[in-house]
């Protein structure tokens, strides 16, 4: 049907209420048109708003696994790590209660030995007690020397240290020859030696005089 002299015909929708509100379907009026364009626009923002929070809740969320995942494996990590560090720690503790104990005795032991040596006074040795003075001296001497080499096997701080093994000390060592006490005591020697040697010479005099 013509209206008013015009060629635009209707489209009435087929919906039921007889308007079409889709966007495929474009309204007959601009300010129409105008605000659903500012509805669309609406719409992208809000979208767009939603979509960043997603973003940030999806990092949040990243972020948060990703301390968990550290959590459990950190956890892991150093219970491992202080308990086998506990273990070691327990056992250098004993060893070190032990090599104190070996140290304090040895150390003991050797102020011992050093002022038994040091006590050792030959110049105020005579004739009648040289021989007993030479034994006991040379009995501390030994016994220190013993004492020594039995604290080098336990105390490794006691070899040097370009040695891989114990060597321990011989039983004699070789010095420089002292001409002065050597000749000292042999007359030590000579003076204690005299009476016995005068006492055989008259009991052998007087054994060939019984003869004739």
């Amino acid at each position: 049907m013509k209206q008013g002299g015009s060629g635009t015909i209707g489209i009435v929708s087929e919906s039921g209420n007889g308007v079409g509100s889709s966007l495929v379907d474009p309204p007959p009026h601009k300010e129409e048109v105008d605000w659903k364009l500012e509805q669309a626009r609406e719409q992208l923002l809000a979208l767009r708003r939603q979509q960043d929070e997603l973003e940030r809740q999806k990092a949040d969320l990243e972020e948060l696994r990703r301390k968990q995942e550290e959590y459990a494996r950190g956890k892991a990590e150093m219970i491992d790590n202080l308990s086998r560090g506990l273990v070691t720690l327990d056992h250098e503790q004993i060893q070190a209660q032990r090599l104190a104990e070996v140290c304090g005795n040895a150390q003991e032991a050797f102020r011992d030995y050093l002022e038994q040596l040091q006590a050792l006074d030959d110049e105020e040795w005579t004739s009648a007690n040289v021989r007993s003075e030479l034994s006991k001296a040379l009995g501390v001497i030994e016994n220190s020397r013993l004492e020594y080499n039995r604290a080098r096997t336990k105390l490794d701080c006691l070899n040097p240290a370009a040695r891989h093994t114990v060597e321990p000390l011989p039983a004699q060592e070789f010095k420089a020859v002292d001409w002065q006490e050597m000749i000292r005591y042999a007359r030590l020697g000579a003076a204690a030696s005299a009476p016995l040697i005068v006492a055989g010479t008259l009991w052998l005099i007087v054994l060939l005089a019984s003869k004739h």
